[in-house]
């Protein structure tokens, strides 16, 4: 019988298609890849097809020789802008689109010749935990999804039904230095001005908060959570 030789992990990235989510996500797979696991990186093809150009690829590969970036379809047509007015657009295509498209990744990946199993894991950004998770439940591959937010925005972001339900988002026209006491451990710290962004919406029922609190609902079903943390 030959004696197979073991294989170094190999873990799937899958960040967010923008610029803020992807670089902190490439920073952790440069660093899994130095301590010699097999790094596949997946950016959206419209991210892809730009990203690569905009970096000494061969430069990179000689510092990781064991990284490689594949790409996924995201759903929108080419000369789709994918800006940030269009997150609605991104958002709901991602949710189409994603899990096919890294279902079928996967299944290209776990038949690579040499390579006996699946992926041991992936590593997938807070907003892309739905079609993550869904995808590798089918192929037993556990997810740690990576939150590129602080452990703080977080948590608010699991409370984000909590606050609608309280009245406390939409923010539009009230006393932004009300305190926020609906929070569990925050309680009394923040101001309605600290929250993020995403609560400065114009109505509960919008479609990009709607996406943000499916998506933390769905972190719930991970193996594990990993959190940016800045000194």
């Amino acid at each position: 019988m030959v004696k197979l030789e073991p294989q170094p992990p190999l873990v799937v990235f899958l960040p967010f298609p923008v610029q803020g989510h992807v670089k902190p996500m490439l920073k952790l797979a440069e660093l899994l890849s130095y301590a010699s696991f097999q790094v596949t990186f997946i950016n959206t093809e419209y991210l892809h097809d730009r990203f690569i150009p905009s970096i000494d690829i061969q430069a990179f590969y000689r510092r990781c020789p064991k990284f490689q970036f594949l790409s996924i379809t995201d759903g929108l047509p080419p000369d789709h802008p994918r800006s940030t007015k269009d997150l609605v657009d991104l958002f709901s295509s991602i949710r189409v689109a994603t899990k096919p498209a890294l279902r079928q990744l996967l299944v290209s990946l776990s038949r690579k010749a040499g390579r006996q199993q699946h992926p041991t894991c992936i590593i997938a950004d807070g907003t892309m935990s739905s079609s993550a998770i869904d995808a590798a439940e089918e192929f037993g591959i556990p997810v740690l999804i990576f939150r590129t937010y602080s452990a703080c925005c977080t948590w608010i972001f699991f409370h984000l039904s909590k606050l609608i339900e309280e009245g406390e988002v939409p923010l539009q026209d009230k006393d932004m230095d009300k305190l926020i006491t609906c929070i569990p451990g925050l309680e009394n710290v923040f101001r309605r001005r600290d929250l993020p962004n995403i609560c400065r919406i114009e109505r509960a029922e919008d479609p990009v908060l709607e996406f943000s609190i499916s998506q933390t609902t769905a972190m719930l079903r991970a193996s594990a959570l990993i959190l940016k943390h800045l000194r």
